[in-house]
């Protein structure tokens, strides 16, 4: 090894070895940092190559000092500092050629080659520097410079190479191949003193003795000195470096993944496109770099728009704007375009980035709301004529009001918003009401109901309420919907009806939950339903559409009523009205309605959209009071009827018994007895008439009705046999106990079963039951007898309605103001030739 080397300081040799080492490794980290960095390539290659060039003088300073410590006090700091400066040259002409994407090998030979001229330019220069004279053997000479080479080479091919340019080989190769250059330089240093005889120049120089431990502190202080600077360096640079390069290729990486990016240069011929680019339009990089944009127009813009965006970036301002754009396919598409001009030092533009969104979907989205804004108009405007409509926040304060809200309320709408309903509170209503009211839609709910309010003026008014809670995404109300018709004057229902709501959507659901829709085109065929259009009709959309209303027709109205609605509809008016209409299971229902035609732009309806209101329950109210007039006037007639014939009866009984005391012929005893029972007849109905006339106060008291039901039964068993008819009684409990009033509720029985078994003149069954039923009794009277006629069932109970020949109808009527006056229910079923049921419906009392 001696042989090799010669003598030397081992300390100083290892400390030269180490910072070559540190210098390699920084270097090459730089110079690797060179091809994955877009910014700052000139500050690496400045720090590599300085790094490099320290990296091999040092080893060659002080492999000369450690042969002899005394050549420090002769050195020459000039040539010092010029080998210093010639090595970071050649280190970096070395790697100059490494800033191209792709390395070949001949640029790896370059590089190789002038870092061995580094070396041995380093190594002659420094030997000058201390005075010494140099003689070389020219064999060995070339041999070091050739190994130095190949070793150099062999380094910058590892870690160079494109096989193994990679982030993940570049981990582990780049510190091997540091070894490998710091073994070149040190190999080179010492393989060149071999090669080399050295002697001391004849130069008058002043002996100065210095300690070898001094000059090795000082050596091992410069080295930390030299090597903490440059792992410092090294880590802040790359630190730096890093952080920027990860910012750019984040940045980069986002703007590619979600934008379409484009480069021009100055005149607008285009430099750079993502693949978003070429996605979007369709034409390959190789077809569309070099290019200007008038490849992807569309025709669509104006030239005054194209020169009104190129003087604003021609200015130095940024441009943003849509524009529709053409594909190579032909197809059209839109983007949201923002154009970012780059600025010289003279602040001129010298290229241009366009950043675009498609925008086309939206674009498409924007023609189609378009498209639907008629019908939208059209359907705010049936609004309009039959609702009154108001918006509140979630406290309850208006935000919203239509015109109709403001002409019925009679104040303005500045007067209204910001304000709560109780501006317009009539005091009919409990604090109680609205409670509940609040309640119901604070959970979420629709509420229904009927509210009094009063006007500016202070008049009152009612007011048909739907109050719709609009749920946000944690299903609690954020807005309500108040949907309003008038029912204190119909003909001001369907006025104009102006709703300022967030979308179409809302209101139409909130239409959804109060009113019944159809939509007809205009021959009548029904086009669309809502779900209470299909609730109310019992048919399903599939059945419905596409038909017309005379699917429903109830067979009521003339043919002459539905003339004048299609006359009115058909000359654009709307048409308001009342229908009675027969569902699918046959039953019938009343709808007020309104039919508001759309027209087109020829005056004529297209198609027409009908609102209903459910008025079945109205209705049957009104059925109710007209009997109730008719019960009201039969009960006049009776106290006057009743009055004049019961004291002439009383008379003539009288005096009919008294003639049977004294009588003794039988025929005549016949006679007298026919005419008791005819005076006790009348009697009976005069008795009803009383009944009509005055009815007495009800006094109930808890009774068990079964007792009373059996005793009934009991009594009536033997005239049941008579007539041949099997009268049974079922019950399954002992005690049911109601309020009642005994005597009245036998009344009841007694005339319902009698009727029972008069129905069955031949003869049959007759069977009493009594089953509890959510609360209620419910006790049956089932005969096998004649049974009554569907049509003549809903008239029973009416006076002086039978179905007996002898009948007068009375019984039935008396029959049932009993039951209603016990908070009872009776209902009738029957069959022809199959039997007559009369159900009674009591509340019993629980345990």
């Amino acid at each position: 090894m001696n042989a090799v080397i010669g003598t030397f300081h081992p300390y100083i040799i290892v400390i030269g070895v180490g910072l070559t080492i540190v210098s390699s490794y920084t270097a090459l980290d730089m110079f690797t940092l060179i091809r994955t960095s877009d910014q700052n390539k000139r500050l690496l290659f400045l720090g590599g190559a300085f790094t490099l060039g320290i990296g091999i003088w040092i080893m060659n300073f002080l492999g000369l000092l450690a042969a002899d410590l005394s050549r420090f006090a002769s050195y020459q700091i000039p040539l010092t500092i010029l080998s210093l400066f010639i090595g970071i040259a050649f280190a970096g002409m070395a790697f100059v050629t490494f800033f191209g994407k792709a390395i070949r090998f001949y640029q790896l030979v370059m590089g190789s080659i002038f870092l061995t001229i580094a070396v041995i330019s380093i190594h002659i220069i420094d030997i000058f520097a201390m005075n010494l004279t140099i003689k070389y053997n020219v064999s060995l000479f070339v041999f070091s410079g050739l190994l130095i080479f190949f070793s150099f080479l062999f380094s910058l091919w590892m870690l160079f190479s494109s096989k193994n340019d990679t982030k993940g080989n570049q981990v582990w190769l780049k510190p091997i191949s540091a070894i490998i250059m710091s073994g070149s330089i040190t190999e080179g240093h010492f393989l060149l003193r071999r090669a080399s005889s050295l002697s001391s120049a004849n130069i008058d120089i002043k002996t100065v003795s210095i300690e070898d431990t001094f000059i090795i502190y000082l050596v091992l202080f410069v080295s930390i000195l030299i090597i903490g600077g440059l792992i410092v360096s090294s880590t802040l640079i790359n630190k730096q470096l890093a952080t920027t390069d990860t910012n750019l290729k984040d940045i980069k990486a986002a703007i590619d993944a979600s934008a379409i990016v484009a480069i021009t240069d100055k005149h607008g011929t285009i430099l750079f496109v993502n693949d978003k680019f070429e996605k979007i339009s369709k034409y390959k990089k190789e077809e569309i770099l070099g290019q200007n944009h008038r490849i992807l127009n569309s025709g669509y813009h104006s030239k005054d728009f194209f020169q009104d965006l190129w003087k604003t970036i021609h200015s130095g301002q940024i441009w943003r704007g849509e524009i529709r754009n053409k594909a190579k396919d032909g197809s059209f598409y839109w983007v949201d375009t923002t154009i970012v001009p780059f600025l010289n030092k003279k602040g001129k533009p010298f290229q241009y980035i366009a950043i675009r969104s498609d925008i086309t979907k939206r674009k498409e989205a924007e023609g189609n709301l378009f498209d639907s804004l008629k019908e939208i108009r059209d359907i705010t405007f049936a609004l309009d004529q039959s609702s009154i409509v108001a918006i509140t926040d979630e406290k309850g304060k208006i935000t919203s009001v239509n015109e109709k809200f403001c002409e019925i309320s009679q104040y303005e709408r500045d007067e209204l918003i910001g304000q709560d309903h109780s501006l317009l509170n009539s005091g009919y209503h409990s604090k109680e009401f609205f409670k509940e009211l609040w309640k119901t839609i604070g959970e979420g709910k629709v509420w229904n109901g009927e509210i009094c309010n009063r006007a500016k003026d202070g008049t009152n008014y009612w007011v048909d309420t739907t109050i719709v809670p609009f749920l946000n995404g944690n299903g609690k109300p954020y807005q309500y919907v108040a949907i309003r018709t008038d029912i204190s004057d119909r003909k001001q229902a369907e006025e104009n009806l102006k709703v300022t709501i967030k979308d179409n959507t809302d209101i139409r659901f909130a239409l959804d939950q109060s009113s019944i829709v159809a939509f007809t085109d205009s021959k009548g065929k029904i086009t669309s339903v809502n779900d209470k259009f299909c609730e109310i009709s019992k048919y399903n959309r599939e059945e419905i559409i596409g038909k017309d209303h005379n699917i429903l027709n109830s067979g009521f109205h003339s043919k002459e009523f539905f003339k004048y609605l299609w006359k009115t509809i058909g000359e654009g008016n709307v048409w308001k009205g009342e229908i009675r209409n027969k569902a699918k299971d046959g039953t019938y229902y009343w709808v007020d309605t309104t039919i508001v035609p759309f027209l087109n732009q020829e005056g004529m309806p297209y198609q027409y959209l009908a609102i209903r209101n459910d008025i079945t329950e109205r209705k049957k109210t009104e059925e109710v009071l007209h009997r109730q007039d008719k019960l009201a006037a039969v009960g006049q007639l009776a106290a006057g009827v009743a009055h004049e014939i019961r004291n002439p009866l009383t008379s003539m009984r009288g005096y009919a018994e008294f003639l049977q005391l004294d009588e003794q012929d039988p025929e005549r005893m016949e006679f007298l007895g026919i005419i008791l029972d005819e005076i006790e007849r009348v009697n009976t109905i005069v008795e009803d008439f009383m009944v009509l006339a005055k009815p007495k106060a009800v006094e109930l008291e808890e009774k068990n009705v079964v007792p009373v039901i059996q005793n009934v039964v009991s009594l009536l068993e033997f005239e049941a046999r008579k007539k041949n008819v099997r009268l049974t009684f079922e019950c399954n409990q002992e005690i049911i106990q109601i309020e009642c009033d005994e005597n009245r509720l036998k009344q009841v029985f007694l005339n319902f079963i009698k009727n029972g078994i008069e129905a069955m003149p031949n003869g049959g069954e007759l069977h009493v039951k009594t089953i509890i039923h959510d609360n209620n009794v419910q006790i049956s009277i089932q005969d096998t007898g004649v049974g009554i006629p569907e049509e003549k069932l809903k008239n029973l109970g009416e006076p002086f309605f039978t179905t007996k020949k002898n009948g007068n109808g009375l019984g039935l009527m008396v029959s049932f103001k009993i039951i209603e006056s016990h908070n009872g229910k009776v209902f009738v079923e029957s069959e022809p030739n199959k039997g007559t049921t009369f159900n009674i419906l009591l509340p019993a009392k629980t345990a």
